[in-house]
């Protein structure tokens, strides 16, 4: 199993459903059930089973409302896992939401999957 073989994105700030039109919109997809394949990648979105209840989402990442999980289909699915959760990442940050990935490659990715934006910056 290789390292880019799965990643998991989570999200604050769009429903499931919204989720899923950004990222149809993105890839020329249209979702059977929750999930489209992409090439080599199955993405699959839906609410996330660990989310808290409250409306508010905090900085605990893990525990935001929407779950994208991406799958390489094939071995050799190194780039394509990066683009598209590159792709994934900043759609979802262009469109004002907030989004953090979790997977193996994570400091291959914008913004090292999005985790530096949840950290303060440090004023000089």
């Amino acid at each position: 199993m290789s390292r880019y073989s799965y990643c998991r994105i989570l999200v604050a700030g769009v429903t499931v459903a919204e989720a899923q039109s950004l990222l149809g919109g993105l890839f020329e997809g249209t979702f059977e059930r929750r999930t489209p394949t992409v090439g080599d990648l199955e993405i699959e979105v839906r609410r996330n089973p660990d989310a808290r209840n409250d409306e508010e989402p905090s900085n605990d990442f893990v525990q935001w409302p929407v779950q994208i999980e991406t799958d390489s289909m094939t071995p050799r699915g190194e780039a394509a896992s990066v683009e598209a959760a590159s792709r994934i990442l900043e759609t979802l940050w262009g469109a004002q939401t907030r989004a953090v990935a979790a997977c193996d490659f994570e400091d291959e990715l914008p913004w090292k999957g999005g985790i530096q934006l949840l950290r303060p910056s440090k004023s000089k």
